[in-house]
């Protein structure tokens, strides 16, 4: 496992390189004003963040020794994966009927409340600081236009 999660970071670190060196040929903008370059740019720098932080931490984990049959014993949750991406796929269907706020905030409430079970309080506190985060971000810091579905909001 510590030799994957290396691989995975050094993989992902190349990428985010490249995401990087393709965002900076492409205008920035600024913070008021992002152009095509700025959010590409910001992902990359981040996967990159993150990549660099898997592969440190994998290289100071001892290393596990596992036997085949620990692998294949291992429990894969197929039934989870397929609900998230359908939740997904529900998510970018749903965007302009129902709008960004509203489909945000059901996904959200979703993916806490089935795939890894929280309390309900947790989930509806957790759901609207979600998405009323991020339309405080998007729509009224960066006043990017999101879908404001049927009933406006």
């Amino acid at each position: 496992m510590k030799k994957t999660d290396q691989g995975s970071g050094l993989f992902f670190l190349i990428l985010a390189g490249f995401i990087c060196w393709g965002s900076i040929l492409l205008p920035y903008g600024n913070i008021h004003n992002p152009g095509p370059g700025f959010f590409p740019l910001w992902l990359g720098i981040v996967l990159g963040a993150l990549s660099i932080g898997l592969t440190l931490q994998a290289a100071r984990r001892k290393e596990e020794k596992k036997v085949l049959g620990d692998i294949l014993a291992e429990k894969v949750r197929w039934p989870k994966v397929l609900f998230v991406l359908i939740a997904l796929v529900l998510y970018g269907c749903l965007m302009n009927i129902l709008g960004f706020l509203i489909v945000t905030f059901l996904r959200m409430a979703f993916l806490l409340r089935f795939i890894e079970p929280q309390p309900w309080r947790s989930v509806v506190g957790w759901t609207l600081v979600g998405s009323l985060g991020s339309y405080l971000v998007f729509e009224v810091w960066m006043k990017l236009r999101l879908p404001k579905g049927f009933l406006g909001i």
